[in-house]
């Protein structure tokens, strides 16, 4: 198994982010974030992201003690994975070694309450790793209160002049 790289992408990580599908999410992110500094739940309409909706995980961030559920979990992700999320913590998944990365992750979102990409390759536990990631906050008055999880697996990245829905 190879080690896990990962490249950390700047706060401004539009530029940086390789999926199209992810620059249309952060974009639709930041329109929806407007003054507020980031959109709540009711803020996003799944229907303006069907391009990218099979890829995204729905995270409901409980406050005391700090937990991760995932509320939905991306069809395509499931499929992919063989494992559905949905309605589990992040913490009962059984792979240590990715549990603490992802909690990192969906940490370093709440506290800033910023975006935050980033790719790796490599492996964790038993299982081997290769993907862009979007992690946009959704709340209200200033606490975050979901996180909004898009994964682009690299081997499916769009081919000039594919769609991929």
């Amino acid at each position: 198994m190879r080690p896990v790289t990962d490249a950390i992408l700047p706060a401004d990580c539009h530029d940086d982010l390789h999926d199209s599908r992810l620059q249309r999410l952060l974009a639709y992110w930041r329109q929806r974030a407007a003054a507020a500094g980031m959109p709540s739940r009711a803020d996003i309409d799944p229907l303006d992201f069907r391009y990218i909706l099979g890829y995204v995980t729905l995270v409901d961030v409980e406050a005391a003690p700090r937990r991760y559920r995932f509320r939905l979990d991306g069809s395509i992700l499931a499929m992919l994975s063989g494992m559905d999320y949905t309605g589990k913590y992040l913490d009962q998944l059984g792979m240590p070694d990715y549990i603490d990365f992802i909690t990192a992750g969906y940490d370093r979102v709440v506290a800033s309450r910023q975006p935050y990409a980033y790719r790796k390759e490599g492996a964790f536990d038993t299982k081997t790793f290769d993907e862009e990631t979007l992690i946009l906050p959704l709340g209200r008055d200033g606490a975050v209160e979901h996180l909004m999880v898009a994964v682009i697996p690299g081997d499916l990245a769009p081919e000039p002049g594919k769609v991929v829905i």
